[in-house]
């Protein structure tokens, strides 16, 4: 009985380990639109995104399909736009935007709600260093 129940055990952890695969998905042109990880038909761990030109869009962490931790956005040129920080699909803790290659400001955000804005970083580190 006990060998039996070890079993079912076994294989029902080995069938959801294996559900785990990488995932690709493409334009109607053929060309790599998003590739990441999918267990058990949600997007989990990195994933990244592209435009039909082939450069990275965003990149960033699922699980269980919805956006966690840091997300990093680009244009279609792939400059850095902005980093996000997520927690269940919404920004949640800091956003930094980005022009040219510099940081131009930072937001925060309490669940999809921004909080506080900074538009140099002596406004962010006189709000943020005590």
């Amino acid at each position: 009985m006990a060998k039996g129940l070890f079993l079912l055990l076994f294989f029902t952890i080995l069938e959801f380990s294996e559900q785990k695969s990488y995932s690709k998905m493409y334009y109607p042109n053929g060309k790599l639109q998003s590739e990441g990880w999918m267990n058990q038909n949600q997007k989990v761990d990195y994933w990244f995104y592209y435009y039909e030109n082939g450069n990275k869009k965003e990149e960033g962490h699922y699980l269980t399909n919805k956006k966690q931790k840091w997300w990093l956005f680009y244009d279609s040129n792939e400059n850095l736009l902005r980093k996000t920080e997520f927690l269940n699909d919404k920004p949640n803790g800091l956003t930094i935007l980005y022009k040219d290659g510099k940081i131009v400001k930072a937001e925060k955000y309490q669940m999809g709600t921004k909080t506080n804005e900074w538009n140099s970083l002596s406004a962010y580190q006189k709000d943020n260093i005590k």
